[in-house]
């Protein structure tokens, strides 16, 4: 098959969306598909990369104000772009991506060919409102961004969302296009128990025991203060060490001030985003993964985590739950330190606990191994050039 991927996030950019869209195209070329992407340039000119068999096609791009230090890029009128692309590619199928200008102006130029089209969902208003989240209008802005989410899908002849929760959320608010949940995967072979990042400790100088990990973006909906404010509680009850691996700017000064504020300083470790082969390895120092963000679709790091013989303890709302039970791990309650801090104690104050746990979570993550999520995608393909063939 020829598919044809619009978004406005792609590689190199670090975000679930980015991540997820990445790992597929590189899995569907594996499997014999010619695949290309449209996402947008990181300068004003139009431009065409290769990335291991794909082609991405990059229109020209403008950064994108008050979001995330200014790392991404939006293309401004891509609709002729989208066109003459969808002209030389000629794909069997359009998938969709993200409800920005690239993705709105490939839909039309996919309907103007009678193209099919799937749309994966991987966007939450709060993804979109990060900047505003403090903002008076953030409710009024949520309620309309819910609408045009809604809308935008319900345009396509197809719908995938990583989880039946999140499929759930679009559902309940009035998606009438027929949707699937598809894992957004992750490379099991890649993320595995026998990862070595002692490395990586010497050069952070992290402790060797108790090491609580949160990796990904640092940005105020991945709510890491309901977690800073753990850590007292935590360090009160055990000898316990909070690695953070990510970026995000002032957020992520305000979370250093916060744990200076609390007197935790020196129980935390905050590291930027590292380069992809020291990455993979930074689950081996942890005994524990925890996730505190309330608007996920899945999360790709709790699945990297897992995938990595992580125990997990997760906030029990939007659908990162489904990749975690007493088999595996623990929920705590939105906004809930205090018991965040108390599962995270159960857990490290128990090496038993901890590798039963370690073990289901191995057991666990087959579901989502890329392979499995490429031949669901494939599927979903064919059905849908099937019944426009049949119309």
């Amino acid at each position: 098959m020829k598919i044809l991927f619009a978004t406005e996030s792609y590689y190199p950019n670090i975000d679930g969306g980015a991540i997820a869209q990445h790992r597929l195209v590189h899995e569907l070329v594996k499997r014999g598909n010619e695949v290309a992407v449209i996402a947008p340039s990181f300068s004003f000119k139009n431009c065409v990369e290769q990335d291991k068999g794909s082609t991405i096609f990059r229109p020209r791009g403008l950064t994108l104000p008050f979001y995330m230090n200014n790392k991404y890029h939006f293309s401004p009128l891509p609709i002729f772009q989208s066109n003459k692309i969808i002209k030389i590619f000629k794909p069997d199928v359009v998938n969709v991506c993200s409800p920005y200008p690239i993705g709105a102006n490939t839909v039309i130029c996919a309907k103007k060919y009678r193209i099919p089209i799937i749309g994966s969902i991987h966007i939450l208003p709060e993804n979109m409102l990060s900047p505003f989240l403090n903002s008076r209008y953030y409710s009024m802005m949520n309620k309309y961004s819910w609408k045009y989410l809604v809308y935008f899908f319900n345009l396509v002849d197809w719908a995938t969302a990583p989880t039946q929760t999140g499929a759930n959320m679009y559902i309940d608010r009035g998606l009438k296009t027929k949707i699937t949940p598809i894992s957004n995967g992750v490379n099991t072979e890649i993320f595995n128990p026998n990862n070595n990042g002692e490395y990586l400790r010497k050069k952070f100088n992290i402790p060797k025991e108790n090491i609580v990990l949160y990796t990904g973006r640092m940005s105020s909906e991945k709510n890491l203060d309901v977690l800073v404010k753990a850590i007292p509680l935590v360090v009160k009850e055990i000898d316990a060490h909070f690695l953070f691996c990510g970026s995000g700017g002032g957020y992520k000064q305000k979370m250093k001030k916060l744990t200076e504020k609390l007197h935790v300083s020196g129980s935390t470790t905050f590291v930027d985003f590292l380069d992809w082969q020291d990455y993979i390895n930074i689950y081996s120092l942890a005994d524990l993964f925890v996730m505190p963000a309330e608007a996920e679709l899945q999360s790709i790091v709790t699945m990297e985590a897992i995938s990595s013989g992580l125990p997990a303890v997760v906030v029990n709302k939007g659908a990162v739950p489904e990749l975690v039970s007493l088999d595996n791990g623990f929920l705590f309650e939105p906004r809930n330190s205090k018991q965040l801090a108390s599962n995270i104690i159960k857990i490290l104050s128990d090496k038993n606990l901890r590798n039963t746990m370690s073990k289901n979570s191995l057991e666990l993550i087959k579901n989502h191994s890329m392979s499995h999520v490429g031949c669901q995608f494939e599927k979903v393909y064919v059905s849908v050039i099937e019944s426009y063939k049949n119309k």
